[in-house]
């Protein structure tokens, strides 16, 4: 997955088809052509997920959609905790170590679900006393059961990327999506509302389950059998991944849940609107976590200079891929809202665009968390996350209120899409400073001071344009583009020769 893009074309991996077995170049092509293999996957599901979810706005409405979402967001946010920080642990350890997953993988599915039903059984009481309605609770249920099972298929998945075993992965989340999109097609045209919305999700989570117990056993040759004993150590050595991921998913999604309290479901609606538009950038991001620790996991084991290219190239791939993204939603905000969800949801725009630039510092920690980990620095990850559990609430709980006054309409959205930028501006920036030169040499700081004043550059010159509406933003698109190559900040020879590596037949051999 690391792209080598520095200025310095001395990094390029000409000779990536001859590499040796073993060697850094070998492993970038073969983590390079997984995430070739799973970015297709991952496209082909992001376009029947994004058509659907595009289409649930205008279906349901700003205040059914703003209780779908207060149930999506908040059963991840209380099921985060049947993962037991696992994903991470088997990422890092299965890499080299594939047989080592029967041992802990049984016990840590059945810690997980007894987990999980104990968090329900306390929640919906919980939410019925703060005031949630039945029919709410009915749908939080189902939404949880089937993130119970997304969290179970997301270990499956894991164990499948630490192996590099990801061809059936990438078929797998298409045909996925496919069964969860007819589902809420027949929930809406037969009139079963969001409950049946809930229940496709669950369906859908079941068939992807069955499948991927096969390919487990396929190949890893996977066993489920509990041992108490190996889950408990497993558990005790994943303890900084789980009480990161509890504080990452917290301070991610908690806004939609205290926007939820604060505000009403109208607010929470177009507020989720904007986030939904904005996790268009997030494509690739699920590649990094399941790429990237396993190649660094490689590179780590044969040296440190190995480990040192991984990441910094890491980084140069995140500045290719994320700026733009973050920089094309940032301009057309206004246009974006509009063309997917209509006139009534025009208070999303402001949103949005003050979302539009945490999606690069999403990747940048994404990135930093993952090495941070590699190098036995896994607290670190831990204790910047818990403090961005802290200062996000305590932000939302700030600025619902006081933006909602400011602001009107649309400004009780605008102080959680705030206080989500401030955090991640945190949470980035702490993770990014505590690898310090591994994150970025000399070439590489060039590089991200010229992406930056590359988009600085096409703000104003789209501020220029705005009297040719929509029209301005091909203009802005290819002032970016033409810069960039011209820059070399887009360094198109090396892009094109690691495609072309990871793409051809024969496959340089991975490290043991």
């Amino acid at each position: 997955m690391p792209v080598p893009t520095a200025p310095d074309p001395s990094t390029a991996a000409a000779s990536v088809e001859s590499a040796p077995s073993g060697s850094l170049a070998g492993d970038v092509q073969h983590a390079t052509r997984s995430a070739l293999q799973l970015g297709l996957g991952l496209l082909g599901s992001w376009l029947i997920g994004m058509a659907i979810r595009f289409a649930l706005p205008r279906w349901l409405g700003p205040e059914q959609f703003g209780v779908l979402q207060f149930a999506d967001v908040f059963a991840t946010t209380a099921m985060v905790i049947t993962t037991l920080g696992a994903d991470t642990y088997i990422r890092k350890e299965v890499a080299t170590r594939p047989g080592h997953a029967t041992e802990f993988f049984g016990g840590t599915l059945l810690v997980g679900t007894i987990l999980g039903l104990l968090v329900i059984v306390a929640a919906l009481p919980t939410l019925a006393h703060f005031g949630k309605p039945s029919t709410v609770l009915w749908i939080v249920g189902w939404v949880a059961l089937a993130q119970i099972l997304a969290n179970i298929n997301s270990l499956y998945g894991a164990l499948l990327h630490a192996v590099g075993a990801v061809g059936g992965l990438a078929s797998l989340n298409v045909a996925a999506k496919v069964v969860w999109a007819l589902g809420i097609v027949i929930a809406i045209k037969s009139g079963a509302g969001l409950t049946g919305i809930a229940q496709a999700l669950l369906v859908s989570e079941v068939a992807r389950g069955a499948v991927l117990m096969r390919l487990g056993r396929r190949h890893l040759d996977l066993r489920l059998r509990v041992d108490l004993a190996a889950t408990w150590r497993m558990m005790r050595l994943s303890l900084p991944f789980f009480v990161a991921a509890v504080a990452q998913t917290i301070y991610a999604r908690i806004d939609i849940s205290i926007l939820s309290f604060l505000a009403n479901d109208h607010e929470v609606g177009w507020y989720g609107a904007a986030s939904t538009i904005a996790g268009l950038s997030l494509l690739l991001s699920p590649i990094i976590g399941w790429v990237l620790l396993p190649l660094s996991s490689r590179a780590a084991a044969r040296s440190e200079a190995d480990l040192l290219e991984v990441s910094r190239q890491a980084m140069a791939f995140v500045l290719i891929i994320a700026v733009p993204a973050s920089l094309g939603i940032y301009l057309a905000a206004d246009e974006l809202v509009h063309l997917a969800f209509g006139a009534e949801f025009a208070p999303a725009a402001r949103s949005l665009r003050i979302i539009a630039p945490t999606f690069l510092l999403t990747y940048l920690a994404m990135v930093s968390a993952s090495l941070l980990v590699r190098l036995d620095r896994a607290w670190s990850v831990t204790w910047i996350s818990i403090g961005g559990m802290i200062i996000s609430p305590s932000l939302n709980t700030l600025f619902i209120p006081r933006f909602g006054a400011q602001f009107g309409v649309g400004g009780a959205g605008l102080g959680s899409a705030t206080a989500l930028t401030l955090t991640e501006c945190f949470t980035a920036g702490a993770m990014t400073w505590a690898l310090r030169s591994r994150a970025f040499d000399r070439p590489r700081l060039l590089l991200v001071i010229k992406t930056m004043a590359l988009a600085l550059a096409v703000i104003a010159i789209d501020h220029l344009l705005r009297p040719l509406g929509v029209w301005r933003l091909p203009i802005d698109a290819a002032a970016y583009l033409g810069a960039g190559v011209a820059l070399r900040i887009i360094d198109v020879p090396t892009l094109l020769e690691l495609v072309r590596g990871a793409l051809s037949r024969r496959r340089a051999p991975m490290a043991a």
